[in-house]
């Protein structure tokens, strides 16, 4: 429908005007098809860079819901594995273990695996953290808990 419409007023007030055709149906599909490839150019970029810019804003295109599914979704390069370290806001251990699967639906379940599950302490945890520029926290305030996201 917008296609329609701004190819009919495009047609009736900047082409005829000065072109003086006689074939308006003839000028509306020709403009209608340049509009039409003008907006799958537009979506072709759209889609080659929107998710460039939003990596690079930090930013997450497909849930507004928080960023535990994002940040847990890339693994940045020369990276194998995530570990994850997650404690209650009063610095109580909950789990640790690398992660497996992330649900992407808005969840934000994750399932971790490994040996022997060793019980960190806050401050080991950011210890851990500390060691690598590329690791990351993620603050979940609506479960109240902090996700030490370290890369191996």
């Amino acid at each position: 429908m917008i296609n329609s419409a701004f190819s009919s007023i495009a047609t009736k007030y900047w082409l005829l005007p000065y072109f003086k055709w006689n074939n308006n149906l003839g000028t509306l599909m020709l403009v209608s098809i340049v509009v039409t490839a003008i907006y799958f150019v537009i979506f072709i970029c759209y889609n080659k860079f929107a998710p460039k810019i939003a990596d690079e804003l930090n930013m997450n295109l497909y849930d507004n819901q928080g960023t535990m599914e994002h940040v847990l979704s890339q693994i940045p390069d020369g990276k194998k594995e995530q570990f994850l370290i997650i404690f209650d806001f009063n610095d109580n251990y909950i789990s640790s273990g690398y992660v497996r699967n992330v649900d992407d639906q808005g969840n934000q379940q994750v399932e971790l695996y490994g040996q022997d599950e060793r019980v960190f302490t806050i401050a080991e945890a950011r210890d851990e953290y500390q060691n690598d520029d590329k690791n990351s926290i993620i603050i979940d305030y609506k479960n109240r808990l902090k996700s030490y996201v370290i890369l191996y």
